[in-house]
């Protein structure tokens, strides 16, 4: 459930770029972010740390890509938000008593604390792979819609989903910025989601002999 609820953002933002473009898509991802806040503190009497990092970096990359009619700030949120969660993760190591995992799963799971550290080692990582996969997409996405606007003389404001491309002056190029664009936003859905989904299988795989060990 709570797995559902982390991504509900994401999947609606993914939603609302495919029927209505990416302004509205990035209104709709604060609208519930805040909405996820609000179920999580109703859920456990508090608001989660990183659920606020997330609306704070939303609110800030998301609005000034709306003031400015440039995706690329949205865009470059994603590996920002996962390098902040990484360093989050390996700097509690050597910050307080327990790492930010066993904080957060002590209660649930009792592990030897070298476990501790290495799973630390294996989200961190993990998060600074998805940052860096996403730059990837970002990169791509941000070449082509430049190659288009510097080729014709379209408003560099304009979504690319509002864009008919046969009546362009560069129909190749404008098909190209809408498909990486596209691919970007299929990546923070699926790529992210299906990223973290590897990162769980290889955690319970991972901690799974130690449970049984205990059970013994």
């Amino acid at each position: 459930m709570k797995f559902l609820l982390d991504f509900f953002p994401i999947v609606l933002f993914f939603i609302v770029y495919k029927t209505m473009g990416l302004y509205a898509a990035i209104y709709a991802m604060i609208a519930a972010t805040a909405i996820q806040m609000g179920v999580s503190r109703f859920q456990t009497g508090k608001f989660e740390k990183a659920h606020i990092i997330t609306f704070g970096l939303l609110v800030v990359f998301g609005g000034i890509t709306l003031a400015v009619k440039d995706p690329a700030f949205i865009m470059w949120k994603v590996s920002v938000l996962y390098v902040v969660f990484a360093l989050a993760l390996i700097l509690s190591m050597w910050i307080g008593e327990k790492t930010l995992l066993q904080r957060m799963l002590g209660k649930e799971l009792d592990l030897p604390s070298q476990v501790w550290d290495q799973l630390t080692w294996l989200w961190g990582l993990g998060f600074v792979g998805i940052a860096i996969v996403n730059a990837y997409y970002v990169e791509v996405a941000l070449k082509t819609r430049e190659a288009l606007f510097g080729a014709t003389e379209l408003d560099p404001s304009i979504e690319l989903t509002e864009l008919d491309c046969v009546a362009t002056t560069a129909e190749q190029l404008c098909l190209v910025a809408q498909q990486t664009e596209e691919s970007w936003v299929n990546f923070k859905l699926f790529g992210t989601m299906g990223l973290t989904f590897i990162l769980i299988i290889i955690t319970v795989t991972f901690i799974s002999k130690y449970i049984k060990e205990k059970e013994k």
